[in-house]
């Protein structure tokens, strides 16, 4: 931990929290290239995921190294957390360090809401309208997708748009940052010294990450809730202690003021750190039930790293890597991308434009057409859907 002081961390005396906020975003813009990343490798899994055949659901290259590799791929979600709660936990790390006033939870609130509901909206009602042809259809997988509470429900958790669990729980995550990011900078005002303002950031993230394994464990070795327990495993309290990974990376980031850059050997250390936790955690997931029990834990770990890595490379580097242009452009519409790409690939094989599970070559082939359909589809969206309704987004300059 550096020894932060208050120069080093306030923001230029004109510049308001709401305005610190949009220069984190902008900042820290060119690591929108692992979104695309991101949703491009989820994509791939939920291909080969689609492809269990037989009676038990067995994946084709079970006993290969493709298998290990790609049945991970289900880790990149945490991915998203981490990200997620480093650029929305930045500016309240930086407001709470800086003595001052954050965003107001009500214009967070609604900055998210215009970034996520949408959409979010859109996709599920077509899809849901698609599937149940008759009123009232299943009418409480709709109200529950609609009010992000599908995570409750171990029926229909996956209902309607699988990969839609992991928005409720961003949903969910915001609630608990809009509340606790505020309470946090109410209480770092009242305190004069710069450690201690730090040390409580870094606490209260402990406790998070604290209470994410906790509910784990217990639920595991406590409780003995079986994995097909769904809420259990895909509710925020088993993903809180992802999110605070991102977070204690905001937290180190505010704490280091300006200096946000690292040396080279610090940058690559981190890098080969994350990489090689990531591909450990990838090897030994299925070798007994602790590696499998803290996989996303892990991984979230190696993708904090690499994050840190990114962020202290400075803007300019980091541009330069994840600013390609193809990265850019799924970064772009990774969202999109990541609701649609699934009702697109049920639609091809529901027309028999997709290969079927068990099939020869089935699974490269079915990348092969669902990615660029996917692509497709996704950036029609984001041109229509999300470009338009993310201009609201100052609507409220609260």
């Amino acid at each position: 931990m550096t020894d932060a002081t208050t120069a080093s961390v306030r923001p230029r005396p004109q510049r308001s929290s709401a305005d610190a906020a949009e220069h984190t975003v902008g900042r820290y813009a060119a690591l929108e290239g692992y979104r695309g990343l991101a949703a491009s490798l989820i994509v791939v899994y939920h291909v080969y995921q689609y492809m269990r055949s037989g009676p038990h659901a067995r994946y084709p290259y079970v006993g290969t190294p493709w298998h290990i590799l790609l049945v991970g791929l289900d880790s990149f979600v945490g991915l998203f957390f981490v990200l997620s709660a480093f650029l929305l936990g930045l500016p309240y790390a930086r407001a709470a360090l800086a003595e001052q006033r954050p965003l107001s939870p009500r214009t967070f609130l609604f900055r998210r809401t215009v970034r996520i509901v949408p959409l979010y909206v859109v996709v599920i009602l077509v899809v849901w309208s698609a599937r149940n042809r008759s009123l009232p259809g299943d009418w409480l997988d709709l109200l529950e997708h609609l009010t992000f509470t599908q995570v409750f429900d171990d029926k229909r958790i996956f209902y309607t748009v699988g990969p839609a669990w992991s928005l409720a729980v961003e949903v969910h995550f915001y609630l608990l940052l809009a509340t606790l990011g505020a309470a946090l900078s109410a209480l770092c005002r009242r305190i004069p010294d710069p450690r201690r303002r730090i040390a409580v950031l870094l606490g209260a993230v402990a406790v998070l990450g604290g209470a994410g394994l906790a509910w784990k464990t217990l639920a595991w070795y406590g409780w003995h809730v079986s994995e097909e327990t769904w809420w259990v495993w895909f509710s925020l309290p088993a993903k809180v202690d992802l999110f605070a990974i991102g977070l204690l990376l905001a937290c180190l980031v505010a704490a280091r003021g300006q200096r946000v850059t690292g040396s080279r050997t610090v940058r690559a250390g981190l890098l080969v750190t994350g990489v090689f936790t990531i591909a450990a955690a990838f090897v030994v997931r299925d070798t007994g039930p602790v590696p499998r029990l803290y996989f996303h834990t892990v991984t979230a770990l190696g993708f904090g790293a690499v994050l840190a890595a990114s962020v202290l490379a400075g803007p300019a580097r980091t541009g330069r890597v994840l600013g390609r242009p193809v990265l850019a452009r799924l970064g772009m519409i990774s969202y999109s991308l990541y609701l649609w790409h699934e009702p697109v690939m049920l639609y091809l094989a529901g027309h028999h434009l997709f290969p079927r599970p068990g099939s020869d070559y089935g699974f490269p082939v079915g990348v092969v057409i669902l990615l660029p359909a996917a692509v497709l589809v996704a950036s029609c969206s984001y041109w229509v859907i999300e470009y338009p309704t993310g201009l609201l987004r100052h609507a409220d300059g609260r």
